[in-house]
């Protein structure tokens, strides 16, 4: 197979020596100090470290291609064709999937994987600024009755972020009350889309108020009128950048990865064009920006780390849970949530059956023992073609989906009509 499609902004003499590649490169021909970078990172992330990295070592060629982190992984536990050196991502459960799977370089030395913290990040909402001072507020806000149709968020399975709000609240709320929130959450929002960057680009434009979303992401367009709320409690994640066990040009790889966490690159993180905070404590200490703050004091605090191991077991089964409980019914569920408050705005009291209602609605069936790599659901083959035992657990979630939902709308239907029947014995 030769190079079908490949998308070049070259720029020789000192310049940037940069790529987007967009088909198969399997049968390409690999110049000796071409190194090839698979990164979730938008471009105005990583052209500067590839600018930078470039008038250092001007000898080596720089590919990078943008592509968010579920279809990252999934490229590279398919056999990484692309033969890709370098992976790159603020989700951290990303890098634990791809060390259970072998896919990830060693270090020689001691035999630990070749993989690097390098910022600090954590999740929350972007909306229209309201000031300079980094703001904070509880997650629960968002389930506020007037927050209907206001909220944006990625669909979890295409957005590595968004996936993390998911754990976020799993691991902070417990399972059930976890899933009661974002069963809640979908009743207020406006739409799921396909990436983290249109979640950001709807705010921008005014499509919608909100949007959940990772901090720097709305750090870095500030300059558009965006900014950024922490939810709290503040649940700090590390972004990591690794070498890859099957690329082909190892020494460049740990070369580039080494400039990342350098002290020059720690530095670049605080530029505001790209709006992270750094991982070395050294060069936090030289942060100004107020939100850098809001971090440190989350570190401090440390009341409770994300767990990068637990999300990488149940990767697969969240997100298809989420698909099979929001997304595939995401109107009917929005709807249902919206017969509901109407109800109860109406009514003087709440009715058994309002209660019962809110607890169908709200509902997770699934146990957390059954999804994972220790129960049913498991990661095997997750991220390519579904194997019999997820798609056996896939069409039973998607029954007991729909089985919620219609016994949620038969008795919506039965108060809509009482209140009817009430309203014309008034008049």
């Amino acid at each position: 197979m030769t190079l079908l499609e490949t998308q070049w902004r070259g720029m020789r003499s000192g310049k940037i020596a940069l790529a987007a590649l967009w088909v198969s490169l399997l049968g390409t021909q690999l110049s000796a100090d071409q190194l090839r970078v698979l990164t979730s990172m938008p471009p105005g992330f990583y052209q500067p470290f590839v600018a930078a990295f470039s008038q250092k070592h001007p000898d080596v060629e720089v590919i990078t291609l943008n592509k968010n982190t579920n279809a990252s992984v999934d490229e590279i536990l398919r056999g990484n064709e692309r033969q890709f050196d370098v992976f790159w991502s603020s989700s951290p459960e990303a890098f634990e999937l791809l060390q259970q799977n072998g896919h990830l370089a060693t270090v020689a030395a001691t035999g630990a994987p070749d993989v690097h913290s390098f910022a600090y990040s954590a999740l929350g909402w972007t909306q229209k600024q309201t000031g300079t001072t980094a703001a904070s507020a509880g997650w629960d806000a968002l389930l506020a009755p007037e927050k209907a149709g206001a909220i944006a968020m990625a669909r979890p399975s295409r957005s590595g972020s968004t996936h993390m709000v998911l754990e976020r609240s799993l691991q902070v709320r417990g399972w059930q009350e976890g899933w009661a929130y974002l069963l809640e959450l979908a009743g207020n929002l406006s739409t799921i889309t396909a990436r983290s960057f249109t979640v950001l680009d709807g705010v921008a434009n005014g499509r919608f108020d909100i949007g959940l979303t990772i901090d720097f992401l709305a750090h870095s367009r500030a300059e558009e009128d965006l900014s950024f709320v922490y939810g709290t409690p503040v649940m700090v994640t590390t972004a990591r950048i690794a070498v890859l066990a099957d690329g082909k040009v190892p020494e460049q790889a740990r070369t580039f990865v080494d400039f990342v966490v350098s002290d020059a690159g720690q530095r670049l993180l605080m530029t505001p064009e790209i709006a992270r905070t750094p991982h070395a404590a050294h060069i936090r200490a030289e942060a100004t920006a107020p939100y850098h703050q809001v971090l440190e004091d989350a570190l401090t605090l440390n009341w409770l780390e994300y767990d990068a191991a637990l999300a990488s077991e149940r990767y697969w089964a969240v997100n298809a849970l989420f698909d099979a409980f929001v997304f595939e019914v995401f109107d009917a569920r929005r709807e249902a949530w919206r017969r509901l408050r109407v109800l109860e705005a109406d009514l003087a009291a709440p009715s058994v059956a309002m209660h019962d209602i809110r607890r169908l609605l709200t509902t997770m069936p699934i146990a957390e023992d059954a999804v994972g790599n220790e129960g049913r659901a498991t990661n095997a083959n997750a991220f390519a073609t579904l194997s019999e035992r997820q798609e056996t657990s896939l069409q039973e979630w998607r029954a007991a989906s729909q089985a919620l939902l219609n016994e949620a709308d038969r008795l919506l239907k039965v108060l809509e009509a009482e209140q009817t029947s009430d309203l014309v014995r008034e008049e």
